[in-house]
C-alpha cells in the first residue's frame, strides 16, 4: 500500500503532489489516516479550497493518539475532489494541508507527522 506523508514542514512550502482536480461527482472514498506525531489529534477538518472556514470536525468525540490510526470515509457527493485538511492537536499544534485530491487516496494510508 502506498503511503502519502503530510509533514509539517513541507506543508509551509508547498503540497506538490496534491494537486490535479477533477470536476466529477465524487465516490464515497475510504481511507486511513496515521497520526504520526507525538501529540494525540483532537480534531480532523475538512472543506473545499474555495472557502476559508473547516467543515465540523470529522473525528467527532473521538481521538487519534499519537502513532495510532482512524479510517475515513468521505460520502459527499460534491462535483470536485480537492480538499483542505486541518488536524488539530492537544497541544495546540495544527497541520494544515492544502488542496488535496482526495480521489486519489482510496485505500491508501495518510501519515500526518511533524
Amino acid at each position: 500500500m502506498k503511503r502519502l506523508l503530510f509533514a509539517g514542514a513541507a506543508l509551509a512550502a508547498s503540497m506538490a503532489f496534491a494537486v490535479g482536480a477533477s470536476a466529477q461527482t465524487t465516490e464515497p472514498v475510504h481511507f486511513t489516516i496515521d497520526n504520526a506525531t507525538s501529540s494525540t489529534m483532537t480534531s480532523l477538518h475538512l472543506s473545499v479550497p474555495s472557502t476559508n472556514s473547516w467543515e465540523e470536525d470529522i473525528l467527532g468525540v473521538d481521538v487519534v493518539g499519537a502513532g495510532e490510526s482512524v479510517d475515513v470515509t468521505i460520502d459527499d457527493n460534491l462535483p470536485d475532489c480537492n480538499y483542505d485538511m486541518r488536524a488539530d492537536f492537544d497541544d495546540g499544534s495544527h497541520i494544515d494541508v492544502r488542496n488535496v485530491n482526495f480521489c486519489e487516496l482510496e485505500g491508501e494510508t495518510v501519515e500526518i507527522s511533524e
